[in-house]
């Protein structure tokens, strides 16, 4: 039932909006209405990851959702009442046309200003929500690491605003399974890699947590990770020392050799993070621990990254059936159309996926694509770290990426060769102290 929006005063930031448009009858989950796919059947679930950019184009995105019709859709940057995207609730709207339950948290208040252009004018709330057809409850996850001052530093950047990124975290609860717990994720894009991956070490920590009581988990967003590129020339984009250090790869990739491939069972401090990517700092640590078990690897800091993230920033079981390098979801018009990147993720962990769409290519509804998959629910004896890794392998090949760009980047690899060198006598100079 629709809850009356008359009820509700807008929330703050960190604070959550729902909406619950089913109809009393649960008759429309069996219904037969038109889908891409002819191998969706009622034993897997349907769901969508997208970033709809502030809903400038509205009814392209309903028209959208409607073709693709989901079980289960995490949407970021949803507008409320802005009046760049003609003051309008489009959350509620959103949830209304597709007949959903929806939650929505509050990430910015988008303040009215001079110094924004018309079309990011503000005036309204601006966040991230899950919709579903099914039960939900849901919470906010505040993260510890805040990379960006909004409140103070947003004009700047010609969007002032108040809040800050929030994580939305839903317990969905179907017909077909045990719960599932989703994260709708939005990382900071001002910032780099370090205030990224410490964003998101957050959302590990509390996976990890839930992770006895919740093995079916999903973590879908955009997680902004386009620090390469030309993006490297830019002090807003890139405000760490890996602009240069991870010079020969995608940002993505860069998340994918040292957080990703980093499991839990590997050890309690994620080495790959601690030497900065790099292959030879990483053996000499590991080899450093394994002659002494009483060797402090805590006191080894240079990577930028803090004890308590190296900590978070181990992955429990979760992969990705995209290409890091093949399936582009962001492609910048600007620059001369140079930039690229995969910023979009759909984390999965519990789940095999046996069918997969990428959509709005010419990038009309909004300035991503969509990533959609359908997953069924794994035995829980088939949850455990050789699983995940022949998983990882098998999308690997499967989009050609362990075969394609081995070549890419040996370049800016020599380029930044001698600096790794200083860098890493260094390392060695302190660890023998």
């Amino acid at each position: 039932m629709e809850e009356m929006e008359e009820r509700f005063s807008l929330p703050n930031p960190g604070e959550l909006l729902i909406y619950d448009f089913r109809p009393l009858n649960q008759d429309f989950l069996a219904s037969t209405s038109e889908s891409i796919s002819s191998s969706n059947n009622n034993s897997t679930l349907k769901v969508l990851q997208w970033n709809v950019e502030r809903n400038y184009c509205s009814e392209l995105i309903l028209s959208t959702l409607k073709s693709l019709n989901p079980d289960i859709a995490l949407i970021q940057e949803i507008d409320i009442n802005c009046k760049r995207s003609s003051s309008k609730n489009h959350f509620k709207e959103i949830a209304k046309e597709l007949k959903w339950k929806g939650g929505f948290v509050c990430e910015f208040l988008e303040l009215e200003s001079e110094v924004r252009s018309e079309r990011d004018q503000g005036g309204g709330l601006h966040g991230n929500a899950i919709f579903t057809k099914h039960d939900i409850t849901f919470r906010v996850l505040d993260h510890k690491y805040h990379p960006m001052d909004w409140d103070e530093d947003g004009e700047k950047l010609n969007e002032p605003r108040k809040g800050k990124r929030y994580t939305l975290v839903g317990e969905v609860e179907t017909s077909i399974g045990p719960p599932i717990l989703c994260y709708c994720v939005h990382l900071e894009v001002f910032c780099g890699i370090i205030g990224r991956i410490s964003q998101f070490s957050d959302i590990l920590l509390d996976s990890i947590s839930n992770v006895q009581t919740h093995p079916y988990q999903l973590i879908f967003g955009d997680l902004n990770t386009m620090g390469h590129s030309i993006a490297r020339l830019s002090p807003k984009f890139c405000q760490d020392r890996y602009r240069f250090l991870s010079l020969g790869i995608t940002e993505s990739e860069w998340w994918d050799k040292n957080l990703f491939d980093w499991h839990i069972k590997d050890g309690e401090i994620n080495l790959k993070l601690q030497s900065g990517g790099l292959k030879i700092f990483n053996a000499l640590l590991s080899l450093l621990s394994f002659q002494d078990n009483n060797y402090d690897l805590e006191k080894v800091t240079l990577s930028g990254f803090t004890i308590d993230v190296l900590k978070s920033a181990r992955n429990p079981g979760f992969y990705d059936p995209w290409s890091c390098t093949n399936d582009i979801t962001f492609h910048n018009p600007n620059y001369f159309g140079l930039f690229k990147a995969k910023l979009d993720w759909t984390l999965l962990h519990g789940f095999e996926v046996v069918n997969r769409w990428i959509g709005n290519h010419d990038y009309k509804a909004s300035d991503h694509k969509y990533l959609m998959v359908e997953i069924k629910f794994d035995d829980l004896q088939d949850m455990n770290g050789e699983v995940w890794e022949k998983r990882r392998t098998h999308w690997k090949n499967n989009s050609g990426e362990n075969n394609e760009n081995k070549g890419i980047g040996r370049i800016g690899k020599w380029v930044s060769f001698i600096g790794i060198i200083t860098v890493g006598l260094w390392t060695v100079r302190l660890m023998r102290k």
